[in-house]
C-alpha cells in the first residue's frame, strides 16, 4: 500500500513538473519582428537585496520541504494500524522533520546575520 502511496506521489510531482516545462517552454518569445529593449534590465534591487531575496526564497522552499516531511511522518503513524515498526519509523520522521526546521531556522539566522554583516 505504501509503496503504491509513494508512486502516486512521485507520479503527480512528475506531472507538475512536465507541466511546468511545457508552460515555460510555451512563454518563451524568440523575437521574431521584435527589436531588443536598449535599457533592459532585471529587476531594480541592488545586488544585496537580490542576494537577500534569493537566500529567503531558498529557505522557505526547505521550510515547506522540512513541513511536507513532517506530515508525511504523521501519515506514517495513521496508516501504521498499530504496527509498532510503522508507529516508529513515522515517529523517527517526524523528530527528523522536527530537527530539520529547527536547523533550517539557525541557518536562515547565521546566513542572514553574515549577509547583513559583509553587505552592510
Amino acid at each position: 500500500m505504501t509503496n503504491n502511496i509513494k508512486k502516486s506521489l512521485f507520479a503527480a510531482a512528475w506531472v507538475v513538473l512536465v507541466a511546468q516545462n511545457e508552460l515555460t517552454n510555451a512563454a518563451i518569445n524568440f523575437g521574431g519582428n521584435a527589436g531588443v529593449s536598449q535599457n533592459l534590465q532585471w529587476s531594480n534591487q541592488s545586488a544585496d537585496q537580490s542576494i537577500q531575496t534569493l537566500i529567503g526564497n531558498a529557505m522557505n522552499f526547505l521550510y515547506i520541504l522540512a513541513v511536507v516531511y513532517g506530515i508525511w511522518g504523521g501519515f506514517q503513524i495513521l496508516t501504521a494500524a498499530g504496527a509498532d515498526d510503522k508507529v516508529k519509523k513515522g515517529k523517527t520522521i517526524l523528530t527528523q522533520a522536527l530537527i530539520g526546521l529547527v536547523v533550517i531556522w539557525l541557518a536562515s539566522s547565521v546566513v542572514q546575520w553574515l549577509v547583513w554583516g559583509i553587505l552592510k
